[in-house]
């Protein structure tokens, strides 16, 4: 007889849902060359969830953000179209470097670099398509909006992103895996604001200025994972156009100004030193087992510094370094602690020059879901 065809899956059956959440809090005590600042925070969490439906994937998160309260944080629809052909639709993460594109809560340090802050292009909505030549490269272009979670800083009408990702070791079976990475991202502002520059404690490097026109950001790194050890680091490039108010209507085109340029980058060094080897999909160690006695401690070391100013302005300066411990307890629960020195060279008034530094420690998990599914 011939043989029957395999019975279709039910409906209910063909959908696989996943939840999705993380939260970190963290103590902080910092030593300013004016005031001090210390703080007991809830430093992040998101929960959210998704559904995969064949090669289809929806799925939403919303973050308890500590000034705006609870947002819409990533909210999209992906879908494999081919092997090697991705779609994703609705707010995400724009393709840019390294760094910004790998999950926040499992990075070395609990902080990211001051130079991301400042060139990062945020969640927004729009469209992206990926397509990966094999093992050895990716390729990523999107088009956005311009409305998401950055809407306030760079009030676009529209913006573009691409990306090119290299791996040129993918060969090797047991060697070391080497990521290159170069990108841009570019939009227009209309009757906006240069984003405010801050440092990783919350104080002003540098206020927004008003601006219309085209802004830039460019950046190159990579990053060299073998064994217990990552070694990372990005070069990041930045335009912002501004202009004169002429009129005391913030709402109306001004007179254009040099453009507000910022430029700088970071090194970051992490080694588990317990025995484990590093994940580089998730800069996670490899733990053997869910039990504690097969946790790991990792130690981590960052170095930055970044510029920004016009030929018209005297321009601002930071150097900072970082060192930090982390106890990995379990593959997704972590215990950090962290000293941070930063040396500012300002020449805005309110803001004081001056050396300071600060401690900063905590506990950080994913309570739901897992690394990377998402974020």
């Amino acid at each position: 007889m011939p043989e029957q065809p395999a019975a279709k899956k039910p409906l209910r059956e063909r959908f696989e849902f996943f939840p999705y959440g993380w939260i970190r809090t963290d103590a902080t005590w910092y030593s300013a060359p004016r005031e001090g600042y210390s703080n007991i925070s809830l430093a992040g969490a998101r929960i959210g969830g998704g559904v995969n439906v064949g090669p289809v994937t929806a799925f939403v998160t919303i973050e308890a953000a500590q000034a705006k309260g609870p947002q819409l944080f990533d909210a999209f629809v992906a879908w494999a179209a081919a092997p090697r052909l991705r779609l994703r639709a609705g707010q995400f993460k724009a393709p840019f470097g390294l760094r910004f594109n790998a999950p926040d809560l499992v990075d070395e340090l609990p902080r990211a670099p001051l130079s991301l802050l400042a060139a990062t292009p945020g969640r927004q909505v729009g469209l992206e398509v990926a397509y990966d030549f094999w093992r050895w490269a990716e390729v990523t272009a999107a088009v956005f909006s311009g409305i998401g979670q950055n809407r306030e800083a760079n009030n676009t009408k529209i913006a573009f992103a691409g990306k090119v990702q290299l791996n040129p070791l993918a060969g090797l079976q047991r060697g070391p895996k080497l990521i290159l990475v170069a990108s841009v991202f570019a939009y227009h502002k209309t009757n906006g604001f240069t984003p405010t520059v801050t440092t990783a404690f919350g104080f002003d490097f540098f206020h927004g200025l008003p601006s219309s026109g085209a802004s830039r950001r460019f950046t190159a790194g990579g990053g060299l994972f073998w064994r217990f050890l990552s070694a990372r680091g990005e070069f990041f490039y930045t335009y912002d156009s501004r202009e004169r108010d002429t009129d005391g209507d913030p709402f109306t085109p001004g007179d254009p100004l040099p453009q507000f340029v910022g430029a700088g980058g970071y090194a970051q060094l992490g080694a588990v030193v317990t025995g484990q080897e590093k994940d580089p999909a998730t800069l996670l160690p490899r733990l053997a087992s869910r039990r504690v006695r097969d946790s790991a401690v990792e130690l981590s070391a960052r170095f930055e510094r970044f510029r920004v100013g016009a030929r018209d302005l005297a321009g601002n300066g930071i150097t900072a370094a970082s060192a930090g411990v982390n106890w990995v307890l379990l593959q997704h629960l972590r215990v950090f602690a962290a000293v941070n020195w930063q040396r500012l060279e300002t020449a805005v008034p309110e803001i004081p020059r001056g050396t300071s530094w600060g401690v900063t420690g905590g506990l950080a998990g994913f309570f739901l879901g897992r690394a990377g599914r998402g974020d």
